[in-house]
């Protein structure tokens, strides 16, 4: 049976807004969309849902989650019971870890995000999960996994995230690392080429060298996988895009280099810039100072990241001005960046400079240009699959409506309803 979403106003992703329109969806496809005058529905066959007062967008998109994560502020999770022995979260065991991940997905797509790409995972679990998505026992966002390649083992033998079985040293063993990960079911594949803003080795240190990044990126685009790279340090940066990858992650000090901007901008290598993540712990830090209580995270790291805020966000106003293809990715996961409240990262590009309509493009349109889905999603448009959500606000006048899980009142995924709650008035019963 298709389905008629009717009488709301329509943000189609593509900077434009429509009152009154009606979208018709055949079977996974959107058939038909425009004003609702001009739009025939044919007699059989189909259910008419009233979104009249509402709004219909596209489906928004992460593309920087890490489903393994509980956002608590123990950098490996919290310590918990297991059979009487204390572990952290990302020691634990596979199958623990796997509800775990259907959990969080569950939260992600609830918040009206249908499609997220998870970059890194303890010893690559997102790869079950997706296979569990795309054969429908799992309801859940389309998943893509992000499989990562990094440097030697590291000093202290943890891996962030706790990703295993991508440490290399030299082109050769790059090659091969990729050809596993490729073999083990990855979507896209993930270089470390910096230390993190705030982490252990820090930016400025290059993990992978560009004759290794090279190696992996070819034989990855060999295989038809897309290469997005953690790069924080701009000589970083520009090492990796010309190893020639398609997309940063963070790129905390991107402000640094005028000349990796303009590389990014000619070569359409697409930015996650996940601001929140230093923000959230700034909130936090500040609201446990309010009751007379310490940060849970290490005091030099949370003196790192909010050493980072500024400069993070004037490198954000510079690429923006640029026109630097950047999309949204929240690091949900990491500590206080909860699953389930997803939207977060677009309050913070809307008060970094983007407007509000620019903001839901990132977590849209752009989001499905870098992962190279653009012919598919991004968009409400016929032709495109119909992974669509109605809000029950208008995220142009607020775009925090879109925060409140109470406002997304219907989610669509491949033309299948998901989700939906009681505010919704419709015809016939979707449940």
């Amino acid at each position: 049976m298709g389905i008629v979403l009717q009488g709301g106003t329509l943000i189609d992703g593509t900077g434009k807004v429509t009152p009154d329109t009606t979208v018709l969806i055949d079977g996974a496809i959107i058939s038909a969309v425009g004003e609702t005058a001009q739009v025939e529905i044919p007699p059989n066959g189909y259910q008419t849902i009233d979104v009249s007062g509402m709004t219909v967008m596209p489906g928004m998109m992460d593309l920087h989650d890490h489903l393994h994560g509980d956002a608590s502020g123990i950098p490996d999770g919290a310590v918990h019971d297991r059979f009487g022995e204390s572990v952290h979260l990302i020691e634990d065991r596979d199958a623990y870890q796997a509800v775990l991940h259907a959990e969080n997905a569950r939260k992600a797509l609830a918040a009206g995000f249908t499609t997220i790409r998870d970059t890194g995972s303890p010893r690559d679990i997102t790869i079950d999960i997706v296979r569990a998505e795309r054969d429908g026992i799992l309801t859940a966002p389309r998943i893509f996994y992000c499989a990562t390649i990094d440097m030697t083992f590291p000093a202290g033998k943890k891996q962030v995230h706790g990703v295993v079985g991508g440490n290399i040293t030299g082109p050769v063993e790059a090659v091969r690392a990729v050809r596993e990960k490729v073999g083990l079911g990855a979507d896209w594949i993930h270089l470390n080429a910096t230390g993190a803003g705030a982490g252990m080795y820090g930016p400025e240190v290059e993990l992978l060298t560009i004759e290794e990044m090279e190696a992996a990126a070819k034989t990855a685009h060999n295989f038809g996988l897309r290469v997005t790279c953690n790069a924080c340090g701009a000589n970083g940066m520009k090492n990796a895009i010309l190893a020639g990858v398609d997309c940063i992650e963070h790129g905390t000090h991107i402000a640094q280099s005028d000349e990796v901007i303009q590389m990014m901008v000619d070569r359409e290598v697409g930015w996650v810039p996940t601001l929140w993540v230093s923000l959230a712990k700034k909130w936090d830090a500040e609201a446990k100072a309010a009751q007379g209580l310490k940060s849970t995270v290490p005091e030099y790291w949370l003196k790192r990241e909010l050493e980072l805020i500024d400069l993070w966000r004037r490198g954000f106003e510079k690429a923006l001005k640029a026109g630097v293809l950047t999309a949204i990715g929240t690091d949900c996961g990491a500590p206080f960046v909860t699953h389930g409240k997803n939207a977060t990262e677009l309050e913070v590009f809307v008060s970094y400079g983007m407007t509000e309509m620019e903001a839901i493009e990132a977590a849209t349109r752009v989001a499905a240009k870098v992962m190279g889905l653009e012919d598919k999603l991004g968009t409400v448009e016929s032709g495109k699959e119909a992974d669509i959500i109605v809000v029950n606000a208008d995220p142009l006048r607020d775009i925090r409506v879109l925060q409140d899980n109470d406002n997304i009142a219907l989610v669509l995924k491949a033309g299948q309803v998901v989700r939906q709650t009681n505010v919704l008035s419709q015809n016939g019963d979707l449940a």
